[in-house]
């Protein structure tokens, strides 16, 4: 009976310890709470008792930080007496909230009371982690914040809202009680645990001291066995050493000539040596077989950012997501670098040859986990058919290589056939390539600049610096059309410095006055080590202020590496530089990077504005991106408003600066002279 006391005794004290360890996190998480329910209020303009509640506030959570202060600095801890004083406070506490929240019962602002319900309802959850432990002081939190919602709810006519709130209490209290039982139940068995181990320490120590004796004794009986073998050991060692690397050196030469080395997959050499054999047995049966040329989307700017290491770890997965679709009588090679070349025999009709490039890109389009990374990637295939499209093994690879790269021209995740059409394809691609590779020399490259307007005050808040390009021979061509060329030939590096230093020209020109002005960049740029130094000598040498400037990042450098993007963006705001999320709600941004990184703008794609006015679903989305963005402190910039339909909604959504063809389209910088900054009021 006495040693079931002294467990009690223990237990309590353990109690009131943990009780008091969780009282400096549990007041800062409070405060913050408070702090944000005084912003929210005398933001909506309701003071008149908000000052008193949160001075109040401040009060007790001194005392309860005292409390906790004097209970560690005791050297003679009564643990009971500080255990009853911090509940009394803590009642005090959840006192002072719950008269908060009946005192604003009669709140016209729909969104401030409900805000100010969930912070009730969060305390009421987050006090299971710090006060459970001690009912006590749970229940003198809970009780009055119950009591007070149950309250207001009544005074507001909310019957069922208020059972609701009484379910949610009862199963609350249920779990704290449950909590408070694991933690009782926790500390009694680590109690008896201890004094097993101690048992058990005395018992291994006989154990071992057996052990050590046994194996001295086999050590010393092995040691004249091995002395009476070693002679005959060497001698034929030597000779098996010799024999074996001999045939080793023979394997890996033959290896080396038709295997590669990464994948363990057949190379070029072996792979055209069977599609000879394929040739041959077609011929002999009759029959079809295809050769599917696949390319890997994005390999390059993963394999750029993330390091080669990482990507010859992905290149490994590939090659074993293809094997595992394939019959055993079928090939995957490795061509190079991130290509594959796939050989399926014995084919009775074309459809077999789209079946498995459908299923290539479905297993290739699934995301891989490589050493921590989350990544994304795609596959272009190109198909030629044997004997339909020739059959010449070397004409047939590289027919289905131009397919490959015609199915890529239209996107990520595309397969073609091989048509005489690709031909000409592919050399309208070299020829722009070509051109592009002089569009910088000849000063072909132009900048405009979208306005961005303050659909509050109808001011001018900024513009969107983006490239055009003229070319002599091919015209106006396309941004869509030439920047993922120059992104796939790396001359992105060159043309992106370009487009950072005549933005700066032109902000130092004046010409776009004190506004903002926006610069998109590419995920290969934003991998550049020291990037940011370059960006900050373009601001020293220029002497604009950094607050003018403003980098648009995509929401795939967020998912590609989270920490080399953190540190990159850091790097741009501590230059003062803003940075803002273009496309916003068309990726897989998670609020939650939002929340870690210096994301000051987010830019709300035209796909949730088009029709707005006349769809119910997309009103209710981007208003919780309002919402959710609002809280984090993040701006809003709505683009490709177009009708006077959809600026009227998205002003009745919170929505603030508006980029769209209703304002103004894309401005030359002499046009941007005649532009009004002050009033851009539309006139219905």
């Amino acid at each position: 009976m006495a040693s079931g006391s002294s467990h009690i005794s223990v237990l309590i004290k353990d109690q009131i310890r943990f009780l008091f360890d969780q009282a400096y996190t549990a007041n800062i998480a409070i405060l913050a709470t408070g702090i944000l329910v005084l912003v929210a209020f005398l933001y909506e303009g309701e003071s008149d008792y908000i000052v008193w509640f949160f001075s109040l506030l401040v009060v007790i959570i001194g005392l309860r930080l005292l409390l906790a202060r004097l209970f560690f600095s005791s050297e003679k801890q009564d643990f009971q007496k500080h255990a009853n004083y911090y509940v009394i406070v803590t009642m005090l506490l959840g006192i002072n909230w719950a008269y908060l929240t009946v005192y604003y019962f009669d709140l016209k602002n729909d969104e401030l009371r409900l805000f100010l319900t969930i912070v009730n309802l969060g305390l009421i959850t987050a006090a299971v982690g710090s006060l459970a432990v001690w009912m006590k002081a749970y229940l003198a939190l809970t009780l009055p914040l119950i009591a007070g919602l149950m309250l207001m709810y009544v005074l507001n006519d909310s019957i069922y809202a208020a059972l609701a709130l009484l379910l949610f209490s009862i199963f609350m209290i249920k779990v704290a009680l449950s909590s408070n039982t694991n933690f009782k139940q926790g500390r009694l068995l680590i109690e008896q645990n201890s004094q097993y181990i101690k048992k058990m320490d005395i018992e291994i120590k006989d154990r071992k001291s057996a052990q050590l004796s046994l194996e001295q004794y086999q050590l010393e009986l092995e040691n004249v066995v091995k002395e009476r073998t070693k002679e005959l050991m060497d001698i034929n060692d030597d000779l098996e050493a010799q024999i074996e690397r001999r045939r080793e050196v023979e394997q890996e030469l033959e290896y080396l000539a038709y295997y590669d080395v990464l994948t363990g997959l057949p190379n070029r050499s072996l792979l055209i040596e069977r599609i000879r054999q394929a040739t041959m047995k077609a011929k002999r049966n009759d029959s079809l077989f295809a050769l599917l040329f696949v390319d890997l989307d994005r390999f390059k700017s993963i394999n750029d950012s993330l390091g080669h290491d990482f990507g010859d770890q992905l290149i490994k997965e590939v090659a074993q997501r293809i094997k595992s679709l394939l019959r055993e009588s079928d090939t995957v090679a490795r061509n190079g670098g991130d290509e594959f070349v796939i050989l399926i025999e014995n084919l009775k009709q074309v459809r077999q040859a789209f079946n498995i490039a459908e299923k290539t890109i479905k297993k290739l389009s699934k995301h891989f986990l490589i050493a921590g990374h989350d990544v994304h990637i795609g596959a272009s295939i190109g198909i030629s058919m044997y004997p339909l499209d020739s059959v010449d093994e070397m004409e047939l690879l590289k027919m289905a290589d131009t397919a490959m790269y015609c199915a890529k021209a239209l996107g990520s995740n595309q397969f073609e056939f091989y048509s005489n059409e690709m031909s000409q394809q592919i050399r309208d691609r070299l020829e722009l390539e070509n051109a592009l590779r002089q569009a910088l020399k000849n000063n072909e490259f132009y900048m405009v600049y979208q306005p961005q307007v303050n659909a509050q005050n109808n001011q001018t808040s900024g513009f969107e610096a983006l490239l055009r390009w003229n070319s002599p021979e091919l015209g106006m061509v396309s941004p869509a059309k030439f920047i993922p060329v120059l992104e796939e030939t790396g001359m992105i590096y060159p043309v992106g410095e370009w487009v950072i230093s005549d933005v700066f020209k032109f902000i130092k020109s004046g010409k776009a006055k004190q506004t903002k002005v926006s610069i998109n960049l590419s995920a290969l740029q934003c991998a550049v080590s020291r990037f940011s130094e370059k960006i900050r000598q373009h601001i020293d040498d220029s002497g604009i202020n950094p607050k003018q400037i403003e980098f648009e990042v995509t929401e795939s450098l967020l998912i590609n590496d989270f920490r080399k993007t953190e540190k990159f963006l850091t790097e741009i705001n501590r230059l003062g530089c803003t940075i803002a999320l273009d496309d916003f709600g068309t990726g897989y941004t998670s609020f939650s990077y939002l929340a870690k990184l210096p994301i000051d703008v987010i830019k709300i794609d035209r796909s949730l504005v088009a029709g707005i006015d006349k769809n119910k679903t997309l009103q209710d989305i981007v208003r919780a991106i309002v919402t959710m963005s609002q809280s984090l402190g993040i701006e809003n910039v709505f683009e490709g408003v177009e009708t006077p339909k959809e600026l009227a909604i998205v002003k009745q959504l919170q929505g603030k600066i508006i980029q769209g063809y209703l304002f103004s389209k894309p401005l030359d910088v002499d046009d941007i002279e005649n532009w009004s900054f002050e009033d851009k009021r539309l006139v219905n």
